[in-house]
């Protein structure tokens, strides 16, 4: 289901000038479109959906590998051009108009003292925190117990704006909370010259994992 590891720190390699956007683009099969990508990019990772390449130390191409796949480029592909969540996900560049794949900001990999450096709060309280959210909010079918957090760190947390983005991800749409909780779902970009942590893979919501895995 989730990718097998996060998409790598930034690259230091330079990557085959042979690859072609504009190329890429006219392949109309999928071993194709594979073969041309094992030929000239690194491979990241893989899952069961989807496979991810890098392009340059800039972007990753995301390529579906069955329905699975495309959905969850389907939603990347709309809820990256969301304007309340540009500072929340990766953005997205690029994309096939049938989902096939998504061009994508490649991200560096987030330790936990990154986490806690970057947001101000360890990981550990802050999944509690939008575990418990996601609890209070309905949206979970097999809901995780979790203790309370004081009331002062709550509040505290309402006031960041990374994690109040995140409460209204979670409240507004169709995320499953399981995913948030996992470290290599976030990455650090650079935003005005600053690092900021944002989730890289998001295509996976409720609808879709009832299509697609339960």
């Amino acid at each position: 289901m989730k990718l097998n590891n996060l998409y790598s720190e930034i690259l230091d390699e330079e990557y085959p000038s042979s690859f072609s956007m504009e190329e890429f683009k006219t392949l109309t099969s999928f071993n194709k479109r594979i073969k041309y990508c094992e030929n000239n990019l690194k491979r990241i990772s893989s899952g069961s959906a989807r496979i991810v390449y890098a392009i340059d130390n800039e972007k990753v191409l995301k390529l579906a590998k069955n329905k699975k796949g495309l959905a969850q480029n389907e939603v990347e592909i709309g809820y990256g051009q969301y304007h309340d969540l540009t500072n929340v996900v990766a953005k997205i560049f690029d994309y096939e108009t049938n989902n096939l794949w998504v061009e994508m900001e490649l991200a560096r990999k987030v330790r936990v003292a990154d986490f806690k450096q970057i947001i101000g709060f360890d990981f550990k309280t802050y999944s509690i925190a939008i575990t418990n959210y996601g609890n209070n909010t309905n949206q979970q079918k097999n809901k995780m117990k979790y203790p309370k957090l004081d009331s002062e760190i709550i509040e505290a947390m309402w006031e960041d704006e990374f994690v109040y983005s995140i409460f209204s991800f979670i409240g507004n749409y169709d995320l499953p909370i399981g995913d948030l909780t996992r470290l290599n779902s976030y990455g650090i970009v650079k935003r005005d010259g600053e690092d900021i942590i944002v989730i890289i893979d998001y295509g996976l919501t409720h609808d879709v994992y009832g299509s697609y895995y339960s």
